[in-house]
C-alpha cells in the first residue's frame, strides 16, 4: 500500500496504531521510506518501540513554557531560536498548541537523530494530565527536544551481525524484530500535530514549517523557505513576553520619554 509513497505522513493519530500498522511503517523507513511523525502529548500511539529502535524516546509530558509562549497560554509554547537546521531556515516564529517533549534514547548504529526545535530553559515537561503545575520531583526541566530528525544510512554486515545478537538475547518472546535499514531514510518527529491545523497552519512560521519539513524529507530542499501566495491580511502576532515588552514601551516608556522632553524645553525656556 506504500509503494510509490514518497513521504508518509502520521499526523496525530488519537487512538493506537495496529501491530500491522507499525510493521508496515518500520518495513517501509527499512526499504528507504521518509516519514514525518506528528505525536500528541498523552496519547498512546504504539510508535513508541518503533522510535526507541531510532533513538528517539516520546516522553509522557505536555510543554509548557511560563515564560516564552504565544498569546496568553503556557501550553503554546513558542521558538524564535531555532537549532542549525535546514527545515528552520530563515523561519519566523513558531509556536506548538499542546506539544510533548522528546528524549534521546539509546545510540543506534547507523542512525544519526539531531534535535531541531527546543523550548526554551524556563519551560518544564508536565507529566499530570490533569494540571499545569510545576512538580520539580515529578516533571522535566527544560530546555526540552519538541522536534527531531533521523537519519538512516545502510547497515553494514557487522551492524546486521549485532542486531540479530540482540534479538534472540534481548527481545521478548512476541516482540517484532528490529530491522536495520537497507537504504538511506529520513524521518521527522514532532510531539504536535495541532500547529499545522486549519487554525494555526497561517500564522506567523507555523505553515512554513510544515511545508520545509515535508520538502526535506522529499529531497526537494531548493523548495525550502518558498512561501506560498495567501490572500489573507497581513496580521502581528506576539508571544507573551513580547506582549509585555510592547505594553511597557507604549504605556510607560515612550510616555515618559516625552514628559522627560517636554520638562527639559520647558527648564530651558523658562
Amino acid at each position: 500500500a506504500l509503494d510509490g509513497c514518497a513521504v508518509l505522513i502520521i499526523a496525530g493519530p488519537k487512538t493506537e496504531l495496529l501491530s500491522r500498522e507499525v510493521e508496515d511503517l518500520r518495513t517501509f523507513m527499512a526499504e528507504g521510506g521518509n516519514a514525518f511523525l506528528m505525536v500528541d502529548p498523552f496519547v498512546d500511539t504504539g510508535l513508541g518501540r518503533l522510535l526507541r529502535d531510532y533513538g528517539v524516546v516520546l516522553d509522557d509530558t505536555m510543554v509548557i513554557d511560563p515564560a516564552h509562549h504565544f498569546a496568553a497560554d503556557p501550553s503554546s509554547p513558542a521558538v524564535t531560536d531555532y537549532n542549525n537546521h535546514q527545515v528552520t531556515r530563515a523561519l519566523p516564529l513558531s509556536f506548538f498548541p499542546g506539544a510533548r517533549s522528546l528524549s534521546p534514547g539509546r545510540r543506534v548504529a547507523g542512525t544519526s537523530v539531531t534535535p531541531v526545535i527546543n523550548s526554551s530553559a524556563n519551560s518544564f515537561g508536565e507529566t499530570s494530565i490533569d494540571r499545569a503545575e510545576r512538580n520539580d520531583k515529578a516533571d522535566i526541566s527544560g530546555p526540552l527536544t519538541i522536534m527531531v530528525a533521523i537519519n538512516k544510512r545502510p547497515a553494514t554486515q557487522e551492524e546486521h551481525d549485532v542486531v540479530a545478537n540482540l534479538e534472540r538475547r534481548e527481545a521478548p518472546e512476541n516482540a517484532s524484530p528490529l530491522r536495520i535499514a537497507n537504504e538511506r531514510s529520513r524521518m521527522v518527529v514532532i510531539g504536535d500535530s495541532d500547529f499545522a491545523t486549519n487554525s494555526f497552519f497561517h500564522i506567523l512560521g507555523n505553515g512554513n514549517l510544515f511545508l520545509n519539513t515535508v520538502n526535506y524529507l522529499a529531497a526537494q530542499e531548493n523548495l525550502i523557505g518558498i512561501e506560498p501566495h495567501t490572500r489573507e491580511l497581513p496580521e502581528i502576532n506576539f508571544t507573551n513576553r513580547q506582549m509585555k515588552a510592547t505594553f511597557f514601551l507604549a504605556v510607560f516608556l515612550f510616555p515618559l520619554l516625552l514628559g522627560l522632553i517636554g520638562t527639559a524645553v520647558w527648564w530651558r525656556q523658562r
